[in-house]
C-alpha cells in the first residue's frame, strides 16, 4: 500500500470538505471524508469507519448482481471514478485499488487529495492485513481487529474435520473464468479442505478452463458461480447446455458470484456457503 499526501487542494476545496465534516481535530478523529472507489474496499469500510467519516462509495456498491451491500449503499453517497468527482467530495482520504485507473490516482495525488492504494489480496492473510490497513488509516484499529477476528472465526466454522478427504471443485464464474493458484478464492478452497480442480485443468491466476477440458476430465464437484439471473438471462459461459452430460457423473452447485469478488467480510458467507458444498459431496460417498 502506497499513500501519498501531496501539494494542498485548492483554498476553496479545502475550506469546504476538511473544516466543514465535524468540529474535532483530524488528528484526533481521524479522517472526516473517506472516498472509496472500489467495491472492495467499500464493504470493507463500511464495517471500520464511523458512518460520518464516508464522504463516498463507488457506485458498483449498490448493484445487488455483484455487491454484499447493496442495501446499505443506497443509504451513503456514491462517486464517479474520475478525478473531478472524487474532488467534488471533499475527501481528506481517498482508497482506490491498483485497478483504479492510473490518471484519476495521478491527478487526485496532483490536486494534493491523500490517495491509499491496494493491492488485490492473493491470499487470506493478505485480505486480512488489508482490513487492518484501512482500519489504521480510518483511526479505527479497534475495529478492523474485530472484523479480522469476525473472519477467522468463520473459517474456523467451516474448516473441514482434520483427516476428512478432500473434494475436487471448479469455480466456474462469468465469462467462463475460474480462480486458480495465486487468487485469494484458490486460498480459501484450500484451507476449507477442498481441492482446486482449475489447476489441473491448466490455470493459475483467474483464467478460461476450455469447455471440452472440462468435459473430458470434470471435477468431482462444478460450482456454478454468476449473478443468478439478476442481469435478466443467464450466462451461457457459465451455464453452458453441453454442461447437461455431466449431470448424472457430478455434483452441480450454485454460489453467488458477488461471494467470489472480494476479501474482507465477504470471506464469512464464502465460507459457509462452500463448506455446505463440501460437506455435500462428501455425504454423497458416505
Amino acid at each position: 500500500m502506497a499513500v501519498g499526501f501531496q501539494r494542498p487542494i485548492s483554498r476553496r476545496v479545502a475550506a469546504g470538505g476538511l473544516a466543514a465534516a465535524t468540529g474535532l481535530g483530524a488528528a484526533a478523529a481521524g479522517p472526516r471524508r473517506i472516498v472509496s472507489l472500489n467495491p472492495c474496499l467499500d464493504a470493507q469500510l463500511v464495517h471500520i469507519a464511523d458512518r460520518r467519516q464516508i464522504a463516498g462509495l463507488s457506485r458498483l456498491s449498490r448493484d445487488p448482481a455483484t455487491s454484499t451491500l447493496a442495501d446499505l449503499a443506497a443509504t451513503l453517497p456514491s462517486v464517479g471514478d474520475t478525478a473531478e468527482a472524487v474532488i467534488l467530495m471533499r475527501p481528506d482520504l481517498v482508497l482506490a485499488s491498483a485497478h483504479t485507473s492510473p490518471a484519476t490516482r495521478r491527478a487526485l495525488e496532483q490536486l494534493g487529495a491523500p490517495v491509499a492504494v491496494f493491492e488485490t489480496p492473493a491470499s487470506v492473510a493478505a485480505s486480512l492485513d488489508q482490513v487492518r490497513r484501512i482500519a489504521a488509516l480510518a483511526h479505527r484499529p479497534e475495529r478492523g481487529e474485530a472484523l479480522a477476528a469476525r473472519v477467522r472465526a468463520a473459517l474456523d466454522r467451516a474448516a473441514s474435520r482434520p483427516g476428512s478427504r478432500r473434494p475436487e471443485v471448479l469455480i466456474r464464474m462469468s465469462g467462463g473464468v475460474s480462480p486458480g493458484a495465486g487468487t485469494l478464492t484458490d486460498d480459501l478452497l484450500s484451507r476449507l479442505g477442498l481441492e482446486n480442480a482449475a489447476g489441473r485443468l491448466g490455470v493459475r491466476g483467474w483464467g478460461l478452463v476450455r469447455l471440452e477440458a472440462l468435459l473430458a476430465a470434470p471435477p468431482e464437484v462444478l460450482v456454478l458461480a454468476d449473478d443468478g439471473g439478476r442481469s435478466g438471462r443467464a450466462d451461457q459461459t457459465v451455464r453452458h447446455p453441453a454442461l447437461a452430460a455431466l449431470d448424472a457423473r457430478i455434483l452441480k452447485r450454485d454460489l453467488p458470484e458477488r461471494l467470489l469478488f472480494c476479501g474482507g467480510p465477504a470471506l464469512i458467507e464464502a465460507a459457509a456457503e462452500l463448506a455446505r458444498i463440501r460437506d455435500s459431496a462428501l455425504g454423497m460417498q458416505t
